[in-house]
């Protein structure tokens, strides 16, 4: 517990701040004190010479030393009137001796050990000496004034910094304990926003962030699910057609039809868990980009012979346009965006139907397009296509994992660029790439 409060952000601002304060006020009390005690002091002077100078104007007119010592005992210097410098009490250079006997005031900054400034005079018959009122004492005054201000200064600063140390320390710890919910999984909590300081805009940016731990848990868990269906399936029919194959009485014809199931199953499997790991290397930034200029339209060319037992099997017409083009980029990752896209648009194109590939640049993008005569996606499917595991036919029976054009849009996306899709139901569809120059 006492470490506890010793290492309270509260309580580190709270001594920080008093220790300012009391710093600064005695740093202020020693200022003004040392910059004004000598205007004081000349004043205290001043007014004993004066006073001692009335004195013997007032002896020299012969009133008695009752009469002057009561005009002079009331105010800040008060006089006494000696009938010898032994009462005084004074030792006195033969200077000094001699200013007096001339009629002249001798001042001392101290008298009788006391550390109170006096005026010494010559009488007729006597001395007189003017000594600072110590009941109205200038010097302890100015001080006590100055020690007062200091204490007020510092009562009231106190009061002020530790109501302000509580408001500055309060979203403070909102956050601290927010951040504890949000580290136990609560993602949906969100703090109230106040004002426009940097307390405030800690409140904002602490927001943002859950939210958007909110959003990738959603993802991370629809993931999580989606990977699991899509791996469940081709291993239930592995081990199904399995089963069936230890049927002794079982055909060589529905064997090998069995066994060429497995095989199709089993090669979706390892294509799966190939696409999963080349996405999730993609998001980490495990897989790199390979920078180097290549021809990207011959680039196409190859990818188009690759598939070409494909779009031959469907009697596809292709409708090549190709400018020539360099592009610099990572060749691998990107023949892959244009196998996916090319294997898609041969997937959803009827037979005997067309498809057309441009390769096109602007003075500051490159736009590559692949359109096919397929039967088209709804307006809410366009939306969720670049999906994890997402398929317009949620029937799954048409070929894929659903990871192909979530991995074409992240490389498109590392290089710079964007992916999107136009379609019209009957109509096919058109995909878009658009990279930067």
């Amino acid at each position: 517990m006492k470490n506890k409060i010793f290492h309270s952000i509260y309580t580190k601002f709270l001594v920080t701040f008093l220790g300012v304060l009391f710093f600064s006020s005695t740093l202020t009390f020693g200022v003004i004190y040392w910059s004004q005690v000598g205007n004081v002091l000349e004043q205290i002077r001043v007014e004993l010479v004066n006073q001692a100078q009335a004195v013997q104007t007032l002896n020299q007119e012969k009133l008695s030393d009752d009469a002057i010592t009561g005009l002079y005992t009331q105010g800040i210097v008060v006089s006494q009137i000696y009938a010898s410098l032994d009462e005084v009490d004074v030792s006195l250079s033969e200077d000094e001796i001699a200013k007096l006997e001339n009629g002249e005031i001798v001042y001392r900054d101290s008298h009788q050990g006391q550390n109170l400034p006096m005026a010494l005079g010559k009488l007729t018959d006597g001395y007189v000496v003017s000594t600072p009122n110590l009941e109205r004492n200038q010097i302890a005054g100015f001080v006590n004034i100055q020690r007062t201000t200091m204490l007020v200064t510092l009562l009231i600063g106190s009061v002020l910094i530790v109501i302000a140390v509580a408001m500055i320390a309060k979203p403070i710890k909102a956050v601290s304990e927010a951040t504890k919910k949000v580290a136990d999984g609560d993602f949906d909590l969100r703090l109230k926003v106040v004002g426009k300081d940097e307390l405030a805009v800690l409140a904002r940016n602490f927001n943002i962030m859950t939210e958007a731990l909110s959003r990738n848990d959603y993802i991370h868990r629809d993931f999580v699910s989606n990977v699991s269906h899509e791996f469940k399936t081709p291993i239930a029919s592995i081990k199904g057609f399995g089963k069936l194959l230890k049927d002794p009485e079982l055909s060589e014809i529905q064997r090998q039809e069995y066994i060429d199931i497995i095989v199709d199953e089993s090669d979706r499997l390892w294509k799966l868990s190939a696409n999963v790991l080349k996405l999730s290397e993609l998001e980490n930034g495990v897989l790199g980009l390979k920078k180097e200029a290549f021809s990207l339209d011959e680039s196409i060319r190859r990818v188009v012979l690759l598939l070409q037992e494909k779009w031959e099997a469907k009697n596809i017409d292709l409708d090549i346009q190709l400018d020539e083009m360099i592009y610099k980029g990572d060749q691998e990752l990107m023949a892959q965006v244009i196998i996916n896209l090319l294997t898609n648009a041969i997937h959803h194109t009827p037979e005997n139907g067309e498809i057309r590939i441009d390769l096109k640049a602007t003075a500051k993008e490159v736009i590559v397009k692949i359109v096919d005569t397929g039967k088209g996606i709804t307006k809410e499917d366009q939306e969720k296509i670049f999906d994890r595991f997402y398929k317009a036919d949620q029937s799954r029976s048409t070929p894929g994992t659903g990871l192909g054009l979530t991995i074409s849009q992240r490389i498109v996306s590392l290089h710079g660029g964007t992916i999107a899709v136009e379609s019209t139901l009957g109509a096919g569809s058109t995909f878009c790439v658009r990279l930067p120059k």
